[in-house]
């Protein structure tokens, strides 16, 4: 049976959820517990976490929760890497090997306020080489945006010395998809404007001095529309009780998932999905839509596979992408999707 779509309203211009959410949630009787998951390893100069860092997940108490951290007796917070307040997320880069034991607390909204602590080593290495981590992009489509939506589609890497720097040339016999640009910080995006293949090399070069670098070769089919089409490419691998999809910001927003888009047909889409015969969807993770603006008629309403993975394992899923003519079309996707412990 498909899931049905979660659709998640957020105003950021009073800072609260509209009708229907609440700004807190109170779980009576739970006390306010860290989850066990212990940070990961970093290493000199790549992103701690991957693109999407490292969160910690509380259960338990009323939301929302407020994070910290201090550096036990004797040792001292990573240096290059922060903690989210409102998230729970370590983000940033690492800039000095060595071994960290930090203590970390979240604080509930209850009152009086219950608090939960817990202690942790995390390991910064030396730097790994650099290296592209990204699938291949997916086709452009005429006429549309590319990515499906105004995310785009972002280039990943990892080793190295942040931050990144990101540069194409076409390969030789072919050129770049007319209409297409790729941004110094990884973003495709445009309006592909002329079909065809087009093969190019991207490279990634990190801020070292001299800078290392990596290239890749991609091809990128930019085809016509005919009808309904899903255009957001292969959902990425994800990691248990880390949310799914990475960072992204579009116009201002910040928000975590894997931005989803569909072209032709009749707007607005409505999306689901369902599990492959043998198989299931992943744990943890739900197609949602995000709406900014303070109402479902908003300036930006953007589509996700969001959630925080809670089972490693191998996942086949059929997405599906609805309009809204009469009768409605649809048109569907098969992807696998790999969580890693």
């Amino acid at each position: 049976m498909a899931n049905k779509t979660v659709i998640w309203i957020v105003c950021f211009c009073g800072l609260s959820f509209l009708t229907g959410c609440s700004t807190s949630k109170s779980l009576p009787g739970n006390p306010l517990t860290i989850m066990p998951a212990a940070p990961p390893d970093g290493s000199i100069g790549a992103s701690y976490g991957g693109t999407q860092g490292f969160f910690f997940v509380a259960d338990g108490g009323t939301r929302p929760y407020t994070w910290s951290w201090t550096a036990a007796p004797g040792s001292a917070l990573p240096p290059g890497l922060s903690l989210s307040a409102q998230s729970g997320a370590i983000s940033g880069t690492p800039t000095l090997e060595g071994v960290y034991s930090v203590s970390i607390t979240v604080s509930d909204s209850r009152l009086p306020v219950s608090q939960a602590s817990t202690s942790y080593y995390i390991t910064i290495n030396g730097s790994a080489a650099v290296g592209i981590t990204s699938p291949n992009p997916p086709d452009a489509i005429l006429g549309a945006q590319y990515g499906g939506g105004d995310a785009g589609f972002s280039l990943t890497a990892s080793g190295g010395v942040a931050p990144y720097t990101w540069a194409w040339v076409p390969t030789v016999g072919s050129s770049l998809p007319p209409g297409l640009t790729l941004s110094s910080a990884g973003v495709i995006s445009g309006t592909a404007t002329t079909a065809g293949s087009y093969t190019l090399t991207i490279t990634v070069s990190d801020a070292e001095s001299p800078s290392a670098q990596s290239t890749s070769n991609y091809t990128i089919d930019a085809i016509p529309a005919t009808g309904l089409a899903i255009t957001s490419g292969t959902p990425p691998s994800g990691r248990v009780n880390t949310p799914y999809g990475g960072f992204h910001i579009v116009s201002g927003h910040e928000f975590s998932g894997f931005p989803l888009g569909a072209v032709g047909g009749t707007a607005p889409y409505t999306w689901d999905w369902s599990a492959e015969p043998g198989s299931s969807l992943p744990p943890g993770l739900t197609v949602a839509v995000l709406f900014w603006g303070g109402s479902t008629r908003c300036c930006l309403i953007i589509p996700v596979i969001d959630g925080t993975p809670t089972a490693s394992g191998t996942y086949d899923v059929l997405l599906r992408v609805t309009d809204s003519a009469s009768p409605p079309n649809s048109a569907t996707a098969r992807y696998t999707i790999d969580i890693q412990p």
